[in-house]
């Protein structure tokens, strides 16, 4: 997850020491993917605090026993090892996992952030594993001009090798899926829950401010948002962007069919969900062929989205199964887009006025 820079400016910030561990390589079976990280830091009361997780289990208690260490050591200070986890850990997943970790302090979190938001191409960082400190913020073109190895590796994150200097390298723009969702009933609101520590940023739609304002007070952290005069389906044709997901269950299915037209008109949507019964699936799409749309456009409509996974009705039960239809929809585009998506979330409250 790329959302690890601010929160780790947070805990910086606060003057806490701060340790970041990264799955760096991974060959054969591992609990998580090459880019996982995890923060380490002790709070003012010194008591041991981490944000993320590497895996669980041993590899995990004793990357942070390294991690310990470190903490007393100076900023840029870096460390990798390699760990044949069912020989050294007992672990059963019998695979290699090589893992990163530094030192970090607030200046050098400050520049990732600025690398992270600058405008132009997909930022890179390397750091050299040479205990020099050296690291460099570049784009692809950058880097090759720089004389660094091309940044090839399967995910968020890799070891480098060229000649006799080994890096650590990383992307630090966020691969999360755009998600807009339209609806903070109960469903929109589990769901968002369910959600938050997966790799979607997700825009929050409805046209009930005061519905919309408090389901945002009962979300652990949020990130604030924009507030356009405009009802869902306004949203959803005049702001989401072009290839954005969407998931649609608002208040009043007359206002689902609007936002599900509009999302349609737009004619490039990366995927469009429906909650509701196998009736209103039928109902949506005789109403939606009847208005012009195409039988291909109205066979992309995922409805009812999160079907076959349970038969519970609770509203979180609902959400877990919507939220694996999702996943599973990701996995199937960062297949065919020959690409592997990272990790992390953010929620942006859009409340609107109808």
């Amino acid at each position: 997850m790329n959302d690890w820079i601010a929160q780790a400016q947070r805990i910086a910030g606060a003057g806490h020491a701060l340790v970041r561990m990264v799955v760096a390589q991974v060959r054969g079976s591992a609990p998580r993917e090459a880019g996982a990280a995890m923060l380490f830091w002790r709070d003012a009361q010194g008591c041991a605090r981490i944000d993320g997780s590497i895996g669980g289990g041993h590899l995990e208690a004793r990357a942070m026993q390294i991690a310990e260490h470190l903490l007393a050591a100076a900023p840029a200070a870096r460390r990798v090892e390699r760990f044949i986890l069912g020989a050294s850990l007992g672990q059963c997943c019998g695979g290699v996992v090589e893992l990163y970790w530094e030192r970090l302090d607030l200046q050098c979190l400050e520049d990732l952030g600025r690398a992270q938001t600058a405008p132009g191409a997909a930022p890179l960082r390397y750091c050299l594993l040479d205990g020099s400190g050296d690291q460099w913020l570049v784009d692809a073109d950058a880097a090759q001009a720089a004389g660094l190895p091309p940044a090839q590796f399967p995910g968020r994150a890799g070891l480098l090798q060229q000649g006799t200097q080994r890096y650590f390298a990383e992307r630090l723009d966020v691969r999360d899926t755009d998600l807009w969702l339209y609806g903070a009933g109960h469903v929109g609101r589990a769901l968002v829950h369910v959600l938050a520590d997966l790799p979607f940023r997700i825009r929050w739609v409805d046209s009930r401010e005061a519905v919309l304002d408090e389901a945002m007070a009962r979300l652990p952290t949020h990130r604030g948002g924009v507030r356009p005069l405009a009802e869902e389906a306004d949203i959803a044709a005049q702001v989401a962007p072009r290839g954005a997901w969407h998931v649609v269950m608002t208040h009043l299915h007359e206002l689902d069919l609007r936002v599900c037209e509009a999302v349609l008109e737009t004619g490039g949507s990366g995927f469009l969900g429906l909650l509701g019964s196998h009736t209103k699936a039928t109902r949506f799409r005789r109403r939606l062929l009847q208005r012009g749309y195409s039988p291909s456009d109205v066979a992309g409509l995922a409805c009812p989205i999160g079907s076959g996974t349970t038969a519970s009705k609770l509203p979180a039960a609902i959400a877990v199964a919507v939220a694996a239809q999702l996943l599973r929809q990701r996995d199937v585009a960062a297949t065919r887009m020959v690409e592997v998506v990272g990790a992390g979330a953010a929620v942006q409250a859009w409340a609107v006025e109808s």
